[in-house]
Formats: C-alpha cells, sequence, structure tokens
C-alpha cells in the first residue's frame, strides 16, 4: 500500500501561524482587522472569534483542502435551508480565501450562553439530522483512514516517537479492511455529521446548534453515536447520562454488530489527532502517551482526558 503525501509544508500549525494566515486573508479582501481577536480552539483547524464584528474565522491547516472547506460550507448553507439548527456562514464575506498556505473561512459568532448543551440534545439534533434526504452537492463516503494517515506521515521526524507512530500505522492497516465492509454493508447508510460530541454544539437563544461540518459524509449512522458510547469508559460519562441520550436518539450503538470495529477506528482517529500537537504541548504530549499505552494493551477502560 502506497503511503499518502503529506501536505506542503508551510511550517507547524500554531496559533501565530494561524492568525498570520487570518490576518493575510482580511488584507486579500481588504476587510477589517478584528482588534478583539481570541482563539477559540487549536487542534484541526484553528478558530478565532471577534464579538465586535459577529465573526468566527476558521483557519484550515492547508489551502489544499479545497474540497473539504467548500463541503463544509455547501453543508452549513443546506442545513440553514432545510431550517435545521446549523450554523451559518458569513457568506456577505468571499470564502474560502487561500492564504499563507492556508484556507481562511467565516461563519457567525454565537456568543456564550449560560446553559451548556446538554447531551439529549446532542441526540435529538443527531435524529433530525439522520432524518434528512441525502444532500444534492457532492459529500464522500465516510473513510477516516486518509486522513490519519496524512497526520501519521506528519509526524514522521517529529518528537513523537518512531514506535508510535509504526504501531498506529499498523493499526490501521488491521481495521481498515473490516470498516470498509462494515460501511458497505450497513442498511443504515446516509448522512452523518462525523464528529458528533457536546463540543459541536451551541446555545443560540432557545435553540441548540450543531456546528462544524468538517467530518460530514455519507456513513453508518452509528458512527455519529460513538463519541458518547465511548465516553463511558474514556471519559468517566455517567452511565445514567448515556441511558437518556440513548433514549432520546432511540438507539444504543453499543449493541450495533459493528460497534467494536466502529469504536477501534474513532480511537485510532481520536489519538493520531492528539498526536498533531504534540510537538507543541507538554499536555498533549502526556495524554497521547496514556492513549498510547491503552491501545497497545488494548484496555478498552482506561481512562483518557479530554483536551
Amino acid at each position: 500500500m502506497s503511503r499518502p503525501q503529506p501536505p506542503p509544508d508551510h511550517g507547524p500549525f500554531t496559533e501565530a501561524a494561524a492568525a498570520h494566515a487570518l490576518r493575510t486573508a482580511l488584507d486579500t479582501i481588504n476587510a477589517p482587522h478584528p482588534g478583539d481577536l481570541e482563539l477559540l480552539r487549536l487542534g484541526e483547524n484553528a478558530l478565532f472569534a471577534s464579538p465586535a464584528h459577529g465573526v468566527v474565522y476558521r483557519v484550515a491547516r492547508s489551502d489544499a483542502l479545497t474540497a473539504k472547506v467548500e463541503k463544509e460550507l455547501a453543508t452549513a448553507r443546506w442545513l440553514v435551508s432545510y431550517g435545521f439548527p446549523a450554523l451559518p456562514p458569513r457568506d456577505e464575506l468571499p470564502q474560502p480565501v487561500s492564504a499563507a498556505g492556508r484556507l481562511v473561512t467565516f461563519w457567525e459568532y454565537v456568543a456564550p450562553a449560560p446553559r451548556t448543551p446538554e447531551l439529549v440534545d446532542l441526540a435529538a439534533l443527531l435524529r433530525e439530522l439522520h432524518a434528512l434526504p441525502d444532500p444534492a452537492f457532492p459529500v464522500p463516503v465516510l473513510n477516516p483512514f486518509p486522513l490519519m494517515r496524512e497526520r501519521l506521515e506528519t509526524a514522521r521526524g517529529t518528537q513523537v516517537a518512531a514506535e508510535d507512530v509504526a504501531f498506529l500505522g499498523a493499526a490501521c492497516d488491521e481495521t481498515e479492511s473490516a470498516f470498509r465492509d462494515l460501511v458497505a454493508e450497513d442498511p443504515a447508510v446516509g448522512l452523518v455529521h462525523g464528529d458528533a460530541h457536546r463540543g459541536n454544539l451551541l446555545h443560540r437563544g432557545d435553540r441548540v446548534l450543531l456546528i462544524d461540518y468538517e467530518a460530514v459524509a455519507l456513513g453508518p449512522r452509528a458512527w455519529d453515536l460513538l463519541p458518547t458510547a465511548t465516553a463511558v469508559d474514556r471519559f468517566g460519562l455517567p452511565s445514567a447520562e448515556y441511558a437518556a441520550f440513548c433514549a432520546a436518539y432511540g438507539a444504543d450503538v453499543t449493541v450495533h454488530s459493528g460497534y467494536r470495529t466502529l469504536r477501534a477506528v474513532r480511537e485510532l482517529g481520536m489519538t493520531t489527532w492528539l498526536m498533531q500537537n504534540v510537538p507543541h504541548s507538554p499536555a498533549a504530549a502526556h495524554e497521547f502517551a496514556v492513549r498510547m499505552e491503552s491501545l497497545r494493551k488494548g484496555d478498552h477502560a482506561a481512562r483518557w482526558h479530554a483536551l
């Protein structure tokens, strides 16, 4: 199997690098530089907010991700057209904008709310999302492996140990065939959010929004239920909260015939995502070591910690 080529090297994806790309993008479209810019999140993308301008600025790691970013924008527009509680893009601004080797998009800012969305809110939104028809625009079939392998290629030669990269690569090889078979044979294949967890919920007034459409795909609906099920073992989610989630959605993914395969792939994705921040964050490096130990041991109950 040939290894994927890593994206062009524009340097480490740090807060400073993302902020530089954002400033360059704003200059490109002659938009003002906000004076109240704050970093919300640095992960697969960098998210900055300007409450004064009412905008969230999303910076993708590479401008080679045009198809994925265009899909995010198309998904948001399509969901809004159906009346689904989605986060609208700020389409009065031209987007996406390629800048400094990154790709920048603009989204509506939602101010922090006094109440945190609950897992039952997520369950209700997923039930509604899964009832929608397949969209008319191109949506890829769920396949997390290319992204995971790209992350592993990028990690080679960094502070991530070579034996860890090799172990994760072998784990991808061992699970990919079973995962592909499961996706092909599952009768409940349809539109999935792809990264459905409570962190991708926002309160706007009396509505809860489901945000972040980067991983939207066509796949088993069970994939969207995995993060909550996994949280019971990995992050200490109380069983009563999980039971309420299952009741609100109407299904328990842990009885799905492919649960173990889906969970193994999901946990590889979570670990390779975290691996990207190992060179820049001691906390990420420590948590990555915790996850690697549990994966090597096949310990499905070892506690992980969200970062």
